[in-house]
This record gives C-alpha cells, structure tokens and sequence, in this order.
C-alpha cells in the first residue's frame, strides 16, 4: 500500500473582512467515493489587518457534515444554520452542535500578516465523512484582512 496525498483544493467560503463576533459557512465538499480516503487536511489562511486583534485574538474553525448530503448536523431555523452553502450564519449555538477543529491565534499584534494553520478533519468528526465543511467564527476583536481562505487535501491509499 502507498500513501497518495491527492490535490490540494480550494473550499468555497467568503469570509474576507469577515467582521468580529460574526460567523461564516464553506460550501459542502463532497469526499471523493473513487479512492480509499482515509484522512483530510484542511488549511485555513487568515490575513490580518494593521488593528491588532484584542479579546480572545483568535479565529475558531468549526466542522459541519452530512451523512445524507442534505440534512447537516447541528443545523437549525436559529442557531448553526448551515445547509451546505457559502453564507453568513445567524448565530453560533451556546454550546454549538458543530464539531470543534481548531483555532487560529492571532498574536501578531498591530501587523497585516497572514496566519496560517493546519488541521487533519477526519479526527475531528472521527470518520470520513460523505460531505461536510466548515464554519470560521472571528472571535479576534476587530476585522480580519480582505484574504480569508481554505484548502483541503485528501489523503488515500493504493
């Protein structure tokens, strides 16, 4: 068996400028059915703007998925509104029904600089899933930069 990273892809999701306190869905991704997928990494870049982020200074990547490919977890009239679409969601449930991946810190104080982190998807929801993608929450205290951005490569073997 041999490791085969596939290509790296880009999500759907406009959240440049994204303003504090507020919340942003990707677009579903389907996971490729034609290959033994196995893992899925995700990376989310974040550019900053020349106002340093105050408060908690940091970016919260959330996961939503489907087994169905229609109905998403956590998903509701009023809180976690995703439904597999590029959008801004209403609110974040207190505590969410999304699955926690990870954080972006931004610590770079008063600098435009983009950060950029890593995370592995499938540990997150504990299987690959059919379909599924993720929610971006500014939790940073001021706006971010105009260039928010995600890719995700799966990971399969032969």
């Amino acid at each position: 068996m041999a490791l085969v990273y596939g290509t790296s892809t880009a999500l759907t999701i406009t959240a440049g400028s994204l303003a504090s306190s507020t919340a942003r869905s990707s677009a579903a991704v389907t996971t490729t059915t034609a290959v033994n997928v196995t893992s899925i990494l995700l990376t989310v870049n974040v550019l900053t703007t020349a106002t340093a982020a105050t408060g908690n200074k940091q970016v919260i990547v959330y996961g939503y998925a489907s087994e169905d490919g229609t109905n998403y977890l956590g998903a509701s009239s009023t809180v976690d509104n995703v439904d597999g679409t590029d959008k801004t969601l209403t609110a974040i449930g207190s505590p969410t029904n999304l699955v926690f991946i990870g954080t972006l810190q931004l610590n770079q104080g008063a600098a435009a600089v983009t950060i950029r982190e890593v995370f592995e998807v499938t540990q997150a929801f504990g299987a690959v899933c059919p379909k599924w993608g993720i929610v971006l929450v500014n939790d940073a205290g001021t706006a971010l930069g105009t260039t928010v951005s995600a890719t995700y490569r799966e990971i399969s073997y032969t």
